[in-house]
């Protein structure tokens, strides 16, 4: 089973940050690079080892979260995505250097992507932070092509970025529109809806793959095509009955997979769902279906 910090994922006391107003942008987003944060804790894990797992909190999990996220819609997510302790301090550190050598890249990427998304649905001005990857997750971020994203909220987005996988470049691109699409439907509806069920959380991912895919066609999101035709038919005949629930854990194993259920089982599932529901009303706008009910969506797809 795939461990609680990844499922959350799968979405600073001495930062030094990089705010960047880069050529392009007509908006006021920011992209910051936290690795300065990460490379704090490495020093001083280095001068103390014996209290590696207080100096990760107190550099890394509560100085980043109390100087950017503490008002952050999707804050206690966000805190506990900073967690994990990193043990793997030499890997962590080759990360952040390959970070540092293609920030260029990342900053120019990043705003292409933006303004690509903003074609398609309007978003005011958004926050981007860049992290390195912890070596623990290596072998999942692998998987993602190099790239995981969370939305912190309306406002602000969390990339891990690991340039040494290829192809991370695209990813980087396509993960900024999925994530583009969350923090402008948070935008406009957090709040709306007392309770999250198992239904939300299929359509709210959908939408963020069909909008990044609408923009970045050619690019392969395995998450997406996880499952086989037959495959996601039985997945729908085991959650259909559960489509109400407001369990979490029960939530995150059918997004992610578990024991009983197959990896990204609910991420193929959810992105069919909308691309089944959409593909025949190509007259809804971005703007239009993204602001659907979930309810409304699955009357549209071909999940009955």
């Amino acid at each position: 089973m795939i461990n609680r910090n990844i499922q959350i994922v799968l979405l600073a006391i001495l930062l030094s940050a990089n705010f960047s107003p880069a050529f392009g942008q007509t908006t006021s987003d920011k992209i910051i690079f936290l690795t300065d944060n990460y490379t704090t804790y490495i020093e001083k894990v280095n001068l103390d080892d014996e209290n590696r797992d207080s100096i990760y909190k107190e550099i890394i999990q509560n100085s980043i979260f109390e100087k950017h996220f503490q008002k952050s819609e999707y804050a206690l997510i966000v805190k506990d995505f900073f967690a994990a302790p990193i043990n793997n301090t030499s890997e962590l550190k080759k990360s952040i250097e390959k970070i540092e050598e293609n920030r260029e890249l990342i900053k120019n990427k990043i705003i292409g992507a933006l303004k690509m998304s903003r074609e398609k649905i309007g978003n005011d001005s958004l926050t981007i932070y860049i992290i390195p990857v912890n070596p623990e997750n290596r072998e999942i971020i692998d998987g993602m092509t190099g790239i995981m994203g969370l939305t912190a909220g309306s406002k602000q987005i969390i990339l891990t970025i690991e340039p040494e996988i290829s192809g991370w470049e695209n990813m980087l691109e396509y993960a900024v529109a999925h994530e583009f699409n969350h923090a402008y439907w948070t935008n406009l509806n957090f709040g709306k809806f007392p309770k999250w069920t198992l239904l939300d959380y299929l359509i709210f991912e959908g939408r963020g793959d069909y909008f990044a895919h609408l923009l970045y066609p050619t690019v392969i999101a395995p998450w997406t095509i996880a499952l086989t035709e037959s495959q996601k038919l039985e997945l729908w005949k085991t959650i259909k009955p559960n489509l109400k629930s407001e369990d979490m854990s029960y939530q995150m194993e059918v997004m992610f997979g578990s024991r009983k259920y197959p990896i990204w089982g609910g991420y193929s599932l959810g992105y069919d769902m909308v691309l089944t529901a959409l593909i025949n009303n190509e007259n809804l706008n971005a703007g239009n279906w993204t602001n659907l009910e979930a309810h409304k969506i699955l009357e549209l797809s071909k999940y009955k």
